[in-house]
């Protein structure tokens, strides 16, 4: 509730499977209905692959989404990331 508040409603799922040792593979759903008036209901789909090597973990991913709120000239938007995180 409040001005702040980016949405009404969020659902959001996902699952993964390991792989060798610490690998992982997963994907994840989201749907969001925005709180700003006239604005569409967002689906969002992310894949990944999380590489680990000992503390190391390095994780190329790529998300779909789907009727962006803030974004309605797009019906579809696609973005490609690398993570990367270091453990001392």
């Amino acid at each position: 509730d409040g001005g702040a508040a980016l949405l009404d409603g969020q659902v959001s799922a996902g699952i993964g499977k390991q792989f060798r040792e610490r690998d992982l593979a997963g994907i994840g759903t989201s749907w969001g209905s925005p709180s700003g008036e006239g604005l569409r209901d967002q689906w969002t789909t992310e894949l990944f692959y999380r590489l680990q090597w000992g503390n190391i973990a390095i994780t190329p991913s790529v998300q779909l989404i789907a009727n962006p709120a803030l974004n309605p000239d797009e019906d579809t938007i696609h973005v490609w990331s690398l993570r990367a995180r270091f453990a001392l």
